[in-house]
Formats: C-alpha cells, structure tokens, sequence
C-alpha cells in the first residue's frame, strides 16, 4: 500500500496536527516521519497514531530533529554518520540511535539513513545542470569531465568508508535488537556517500543483518539525467536488499514533485518491488492537491501501489 512522508507540508507548517491533516485529506493513511518533524510536533501528531488514524511505516533519520537544531537547518547530513571528526559522528550515532528507538515504539519497519556528504570546495553539480540545460551532457567533452570528477570523488570518499562501517556496525546492532531495518537511500549529489562502489562495500560487509536498499527514485533519475549513472543499475545491483522506495516526479535535474509527468521510469521500478517493499511518496508542497491525486491514481495505474 501507498504511504506519503511528512516532507509534504513540513517545509511550511511546524504545526503536526495541520500536516497530519493535509495527508489524511489525499485518502492516505500510512505516513513517513521524517527529518523536519521535531519533538513538539511529534506530540501533536502521537494522537493520530494512538487513535489508528495513521500508521507509521518508516522513519527518516533524524526524526525527531535534534535538540538545539532550527528544523530549517536540521537536514539529515547537518550531522554525518560518515563523518572524519570523531565528534560529529559521535552525536549523528546518539541520534540516529533515538530514530532507531521511536521506529521501534511507532511500529516501523524501516529507518531511512543518509550517510552524510564528503566535504569539497568545488562541488560540480552546478556545473553539470549547466551542462545539462544546455544539452551538452552526451558530448565527448562533458562525458570525460564527469569520469574526472568521480575518479576524484573516488578517491575522497575511501577515508569516509571506514568511518561508516564503524557507524554502522553499532547501528545495524541496535536495529536488530529492535527488528527495524536500515534502508540506505540512494543520493542526488556527486559528493553524497555512498556511490555505487561504497554502496556494494557496506552491503557485502553488514550481509546477513538489518541493513537494506532504499531506492529514491527521483534522485536516481536526476543523477542519470546528469549522465552520473544509469538508474536501473542501482536496482540491478541492490534490488534483492529493497526494503522500500521514494516515489516522486522529477523532470531534469527538479525532483520532489508529483509522480506522473517527469523522467521517472516506473517499469523498470515495477521489476524490483515485492509486496513488502515500502512505497512512500516524497513530495514538497509545491506539488498541488489535484497534482498530486492525479499521482497517486498514476502510481496505481502503473502498478507501484
């Protein structure tokens, strides 16, 4: 069944109660918490729960916020669990642990994990949506600037690797004790971690245990859009650890919008997806009402819910 995330009113609303609302009003029922949900509005939106209103089937790590974090700021990399500064990641473990913790009392399956971003001074997304605007991205000349700049990121992001697998180590620990799984979220940006390498060295490393895919459909599309990667090789490479997907519009390199009228190809997703497998839409509110039940009834025309 279909789930929506709170990301579809928290970037405009601190009120629970009024986000639960607007989710409730699409016919929903089945919710993600997610990282802009912090503890006041968690207990505006506990009462839903309680009731059997809603049913909670993941959440997005870091839920709630941590303390002493303005929620516009409290983005899930503010705090990398692939971090070099022992500190940083010390606070990502506290409170990825405490998402862990409420996934448990809320009755998810899942948590939602980033693994933080590898510090750069010169990030090339803006230069590939140049590119990519201009319609360069296929020509010999890009192509060969995008295998440079992720031989570098390559190379940046070996340090990162270990850094993670201890983090996850005491993670994928507290997750099976409570019987939550981990889902590991394909990213949008070059210089997000994991890449598909890493991605195949912390699966081969945690196999066996809690640890999972999450597949963002959207950020996958953008990044093949951006001629960083071929979506589909994500899910041929990870798809038998699926444990839940991301479903929204992405057209270029914009996402987050209604599904139905951008680049996603739902087909291919279709192939990977098990009765289990957990399918959230991730919108913004730019997306309208009506954009978005006319989503939902194209998720459904294309077999996704």
């Amino acid at each position: 069944m279909l789930g929506i995330s709170t990301a579809l009113r928290s970037e405009i609303l601190d009120n629970g109660r009024e986000i639960i609302a607007a989710i409730l009003d699409l016919g929903l029922n089945r919710v993600e918490l997610e990282y802009r949900i912090d503890e006041a509005m968690l207990k505006q939106i506990l009462p839903f729960w309680k009731k059997e209103e809603i049913f909670v089937t993941s959440v997005h790590n870091f839920m709630p916020s941590p303390d002493g974090i303005p929620r516009q700021k409290a983005v899930p990399d503010y705090l990398s669990l692939s971090s070099m500064d022992e500190e940083e990641r010390k606070y990502a473990l506290k409170y990825s642990r405490r998402t862990i913790e409420w996934a448990e009392e809320l009755g998810a399956s899942a948590v939602v994990l980033h693994l933080g971003k590898i510090p750069v001074e010169d990030d090339p997304m803006a230069q590939l949506k140049k590119f990519y605007d201009k319609k360069k991205i296929p020509t010999p000349g890009v192509k060969a600037y995008i295998a440079e700049q992720k031989g570098i990121r390559a190379q940046k992001g070996v340090p990162h690797v270990q850094a993670a697998l201890r983090s996850l180590d005491l993670l994928a620990r507290e997750a099976e004790r409570r019987k939550v799984f981990l889902g590991l979220e394909c990213r949008y940006n070059l210089y997000d971690f994991p890449n598909m390498e890493e991605f195949q060295t912390l699966f081969k490393e945690f196999s066996g245990g809690p640890l999972r895919y999450w597949h963002d459909i959207g950020h996958a599309t953008a990044q093949q859009n951006l001629g960083l990667i071929q979506a589909e090789d994500l899910l041929k490479n990870f798809g038998s650890l699926l444990v839940g997907v991301h479903l929204h519009g992405c057209r270029g390199y914009e996402d987050h919008e209604a599904p139905g009228g951008g680049d996603e190809d739902y087909p291919v997703l279709q192939k990977y997806l098990q009765p289990q497998t957990l399918r959230i839409l991730e919108v913004h509110h730019r997306a309208t009402r009506q954009e978005l039940l006319r989503g939902i009834e194209f998720l459904k025309e294309q077999g996704i819910s």
